[in-house]
């Protein structure tokens, strides 16, 4: 393999000539052939295309630092002259062709990044686990002889970071996208604060809670696609910045997000927090009522589902049967929603963002830290029984809901050991702290490797 290094690094290798962008995108798209179920449609001969020219336009010394380096894409960002699917199959003979990138997308292909290909994902990304039926099944790439859930919905992206194609990829994050899959196979997923990010081009799910963001090998890597998402340009790559671990407090909300955790998960989270504590950072214990608000809002008055219900309504009147079936249950579930309800549910939301934010200030710490998800990767077969498929689903969502509920930033770093089950350490703060959330994921990601 040309290199099995993270962005900054691959691009330093590209522009030091130690291999060529087509010799990089060849192997990488030969890997992405022989997987199975990771991607909707691969772009082999416009990613080789790209290559080439970009090559050529290296040895005339004129490129962006970035420029060669492949990324994939979930399959709702439009990109011209393609079609936006959502995975779905109901839409393949109705979506246009994109006229234009989406807007995040056109910042990082200025930046001279090439697309290999737009990867799978739970239909219309409204699923915590990973499944769809209208692909080839997708696994988690950790004890794949039990075919255990890939995570969702940013699943097809996630494995091809963790199977070596890209070093990063663009998901999205309305109750946990980018981290549930980001933890069920090692890696580092990023869910930026609601608004930070232009959604333009991007499928919508809901307008409340959706957030682009990235997923890496690592959390330079997210830094760098955070900065282009942002629309961001650079002659030279900009260093990220690592916090002092002996300045930092972080605080664990000791509550629901802490019960019922998997053996495995309790363990690794626990060894890493001895190792941050033992690396100087101050760690605080102590329940947090708006977490418990925020988790106990998503189970139970939800927003996402009428958001859902709207978007969907017509189309699943006229083609319900080509959806996914528990998908279109769960997007039925929001027709029972009133918008009475609903505007009830935004205030109550509201009024939760407030007491997080001032419970973050009046406690005086950095950010919270907790279990990405409850569970390892659970085996597929335990999604077979229809009763109990929904069990699992939200177990997968549960801890990861309670940042998109408070509007805030969160990245989910890999904590287990080498070969052991995957399990992700997650990092939240307030919104608009997204800067200071990745100085703190480099500090912790430095002392947990």
């Amino acid at each position: 393999m040309t290199s099995t290094a993270n962005i900054r690094k691959l691009a330093n290798q590209l522009n030091q000539k130690e291999f060529s962008c087509e010799q990089l995108i060849t192997e990488r798209l030969a890997i992405a052939k022989q997987s199975s179920g990771v991607f909707v449609s691969i772009d082999e001969q416009g990613a080789l295309a790209s290559a080439r020219a970009i090559d050529q336009q290296r040895d005339l010394g004129s490129l962006p630092p970035l420029a060669g380096v492949p990324i994939t894409l979930k399959d709702l960002y439009d990109v011209q002259g393609q079609q936006t699917l959502a995975a779905s199959k109901v839409l393949v003979d109705k979506a246009p062709r994109a006229n234009e990138d989406a807007e995040v997308v056109a910042h990082l292909r200025q930046a001279g990044m090439l697309f290999i290909g737009r990867t799978n994902m739970s239909e219309f990304a409204f699923s915590g686990m990973g499944l769809n039926p209208h692909y080839p099944a997708l696994y988690s790439v950790w004890d794949p002889a039990n075919k255990r859930l890939p995570g969702g919905s940013s699943s097809g992206s996630a494995v091809s970071v963790a199977m070596g194609m890209v070093p990063g990829t663009l998901g999205s994050d309305t109750t946990g996208s980018c981290r549930i899959p980001a933890a069920f196979n090692g890696i580092v997923g990023m869910k930026p604060s609601r608004g930070k990010l232009p959604l333009k081009g991007v499928y919508p799910l809901s307008h409340s809670c959706d957030a682009p963001g990235p997923l890496a090998v690592d959390v330079d890597s997210c830094f760098l696609l955070y900065q282009l998402m942002q629309g961001k340009q650079y002659g030279q790559l900009p260093e990220l910045s690592s916090a002092k671990p002996e300045k930092l407090r972080l605080l664990i909300p000791e509550g629901i997000v802490m019960q019922d955790l998997d053996p495995e998960v309790e363990k690794a989270f626990n060894q890493a927090v001895e190792q941050l504590e033992g690396a100087g950072i101050t760690v605080l214990r102590q329940p947090t009522d708006a977490i418990e608000k925020s988790i106990d809002m998503f189970f139970n008055r939800n927003t996402v589902i009428y958001e859902a219900w709207q978007l969907h309504k017509e189309l699943m009147v006229s083609h319900g049967n080509e959806y996914d079936p528990y998908v279109y249950q769960r997007v039925l579930s929001g027709k029972e929603v009133t918008k009475a309800d609903q505007e009830a549910r935004y205030t109550e939301k509201a009024a939760i963002i407030e007491e997080f934010n001032q419970a973050i200030k009046s406690l005086g710490v950095d950010a919270l830290i907790y279990p990405t998800v409850a569970c390892i990767p659970p085996k597929v077969s335990e999604t077979s029984d229809p009763d109990n498929i929904g069990n699992v689903n939200l177990r997968c969502l549960r801890n990861t809901s309670s940042v998109n509920y408070v509007d805030g930033c969160a990245i989910s770093l890999p904590c287990h050991q080498t070969n052991a089950a995957p399990v992700g350490l997650m990092i939240s703060s307030v919104n608009g702290d997204d800067e200071r959330l990745l100085e703190i994921a480099a500090c912790i990601e430095t002392i947990l490797t």
